[in-house]
């Protein structure tokens, strides 16, 4: 098990703005979890990862962040004490599961985060249809961007005169380990 002690476990109100109703938490620990963090970031989809300071920062789907440091976990937008010790147990469970299963993933060392609008909006089909809920396909490959949706949400790019598009933005969004927040 590679992460199987917490030494301290802090929640505190941000320090910019203490009448915020979320908490944020920070946890240390002695063991160093970097070498984990690869494939950490291949399994659970990690929003940004650097590499070279060993941090991987993790999106989750009801809007809170959890970013990995190699001895230190922090946690940002819970709601209270019960909920911050529920996202450290299931955050530390996780790595250590990933960890143990390490040999059957392979690491991925690239962020979602570096997905850029611009290229997604190229290969949408760009009628601006509204058909997705969105006002623009602009709008549409911002939240796609962000996970908030998928390439189903988007109709025109299920007919078959978009296939070559939808294929490579398949490609170009998995090469950056994108997934939507709900998968």
């Amino acid at each position: 098990m590679l992460l199987d002690r917490i030494d301290t476990f802090e929640i505190f109100r941000p320090k910019m703005d203490s009448t915020k109703e979320v908490l944020h938490a920070i946890a240390t620990f002695p063991a160093d979890i970097s070498p984990a963090l690869p494939y950490i970031n291949a399994e659970l989809g990690g929003w940004d990862y650097d590499r070279v300071n060993q941090v991987l920062l993790l999106k989750l789907s009801d809007g809170k962040w959890i970013t990995l440091h190699p001895q230190k976990i922090a946690i940002r937008g819970i709601k209270d004490f019960a909920e911050a010790h529920a996202l450290l147990a299931w955050i530390q469970g996780q790595i250590n599961d990933i960890y143990e299963r390490r040999d059957q993933i392979t690491p991925r060392y690239t962020s979602q985060a570096g997905l850029k609008i611009m290229e997604i909006l190229k290969l949408l089909p760009l009628t601006n249809c509204k058909a997705c809920g969105y006002a623009t396909c602009m709008a549409f490959a911002a939240a796609l961007r962000e996970g908030e949706i998928s390439l189903q949400d988007c109709a025109p790019l299920g007919e078959e005169k978009y296939r070559e598009k939808r294929e490579k933005l398949q490609t170009y969004l998995e090469s950056f380990g994108w997934r939507a927040l709900d998968a």
